[in-house]
């Protein structure tokens, strides 16, 4: 990190902690051109097979399609280098042509580039950034930054899957290709949590999805920050971190994670301070490969990391790593009611 950064960061007021002014991109239109980033992992370690079934099928929901320059390139375990990612995301961001980004996955590695990141040209050039998991680390540092509404939703990896699930369609569409002052989300009756590309016959098994659950009652309202924990924990004490004063806070975990992991992340957001300044929290649901049971459960996690604390809680909202999945904006303000199990948008999400 350059020093004269550093310097900005530890010279900031709490009042400059504060997100910047909102800035609302373009929503999409049908027949938009999506540019296609891998800020992390290669898109080919997928296999091609499989990434052509998720350009089809997004372009069967009458998008176009531009491959990022890195997306296949290898520089070690990353798509290319860290200033070919950067290169990539920049290019996107000021192509007239392109209408929106979309990130195929994840990875590791996401956060490398945001001490390169030009935030004043991704400023004067808002555009739809749409992705979850490792991009957690981008669209939160973004908006921190910048003001600029990006969006937790699915990734082209999403689109690719064997089983496609009409409410993670239904509210991609909502949230991105059309504008409004409020929007209140629903729950999905049935959901799939297994990890269906170990499997022979690869399979997503669905069931019916145990429904949004109140952990404690209360309603709150504010921005909506968050997305993948550990990826978001990963900006803690850096310049990119953003506020979470008076924020809805939004968390969710992968298929890799344990309730032991899961438990030092919530602990670590006790111990920042994190849960002094939020509003609420909303929890996402947790595949069935974390291992939560009755003797090791994610109320025990909560009950420990949460003491102390009365803000509104809600667990098994269906986003993260499992389908389907709802499309959120970060930066956007948001009204939650525990007790209800209800969600929902109370300010413009877009233009």
């Amino acid at each position: 990190m350059e020093v004269d950064e550093w310097s900005l960061f530890l010279d900031l007021t709490a009042e400059d902690m504060k997100m910047a002014s909102q800035v609302y991109p373009q929503h999409l239109e049908p027949g938009a051109t999506l540019g296609v980033i891998a800020t992390s992992t290669p898109i080919d370690v997928a296999g091609d097979a499989l990434v052509e079934v998720g350009f089809d099928r997004l372009r069967g929901h009458g998008f176009e399609l531009v491959e990022a320059a890195n997306c296949r390139k290898r520089w070690g375990h990353t798509a290319g280098t860290i200033q070919e990612r950067v290169d990539a995301l920049h290019q996107f961001f000021v192509d007239p042509n392109i209408d929106g980004i979309i990130s195929f996955w994840g990875g590791m590695q996401s956060h490398q580039l945001l001490e390169y990141l030009d935030f004043e040209l991704v400023a004067a050039n808002p555009k739809v950034l749409v992705g979850y998991s490792d991009l957690t680390a981008l669209t939160n540092g973004i908006t921190a930054r910048t003001g600029l509404v990006t969006y937790s939703g699915p990734s082209v990896v999403t689109f690719a899957k064997p089983t496609q699930f009409e409410y993670s369609w239904r509210w991609f569409e909502e949230v991105l290709m059309n504008d409004g002052d409020e929007l209140r989300f629903e729950a999905s009756p049935v959901c799939s949590d297994n990890v269906w590309y170990e499997r022979d016959d690869r399979a997503m098994l669905e069931r019916e999805a145990p429904g949004w659950r109140c952990y404690r009652k209360g309603i709150a309202e504010g921005p909506i920050m968050g997305g993948n924990f550990g990826t978001l924990l990963l900006l803690a004490a850096t310049p990119y971190w953003p506020s979470m004063e008076g924020r809805i806070l939004f968390v969710e975990e992968d298929e890799v994670e344990s309730p032991a992991t899961i438990d030092r992340m919530f602990v670590q957001a006790r111990q920042m301070g994190v849960f002094d300044d939020i509003a609420g929290l909303v929890v996402g649901r947790f595949p069935a490969s974390v291992g939560f049971s009755d003797d090791d459960s994610l109320a025990m996690i909560l009950d420990d990391a949460l003491r102390g604390y009365e803000f509104p809680v809600m667990v098994d909202v269906d986003f993260g790593h499992t389908d389907p999945r709802m499309t959120f904006p970060l930066g956007v303000g948001c009204r939650m009611d525990a007790q209800a199990l209800t969600l929902a948008l109370v300010e413009p999400w877009i233009r």
